[in-house]
């Protein structure tokens, strides 16, 4: 008898050592996404100049299209963000919430997730 509850007291620090193991590299993986959805979110932003290279002109960003353009990217990814527009850089912020999986018993609160990404129009 004092076998039993002795391997069911391991059975149980074992478990909940794999849950936040699994769950911790979950939530890098969440991490990443959101990471390279923001990185994407803030390419889409770039795309959104103005210009000709052809005729020599320069390419220009306006503000209210990046920043529409990457929101846009972002609501077609189904995540929340900001994006931001400085001079020839959009930058954009992306909130994900991670719920743990394997420690789903245990009453843990969301974890929440950001991440920034930003790109840059290189001019001529």
């Amino acid at each position: 008898m004092k076998f039993l509850t002795w391997f069911l007291g391991l059975f149980v620090i074992c478990f909940i050592f794999m849950g936040f193991v699994v769950d911790s590299f979950r939530k890098v993986q969440m991490f990443q996404e959101a990471q390279a959805t923001a990185q994407s979110a803030a390419r889409a932003g770039t795309n959104a100049a103005t210009g000709a290279s052809v005729n020599g002109d320069a390419f220009n960003i306006s503000g209210p299209m990046a920043a529409t353009a990457a929101q846009n990217y972002l609501a077609s990814a189904g995540v929340h963000g900001t994006a931001t527009v400085a001079g020839d850089t959009v930058t954009v912020t992306v909130e994900m919430t991670y719920l743990p999986h394997i420690l789903g018993p245990i009453p843990l609160p969301p974890i929440p997730v950001h991440a920034t990404g930003s790109a840059r129009l290189i001019g001529n």
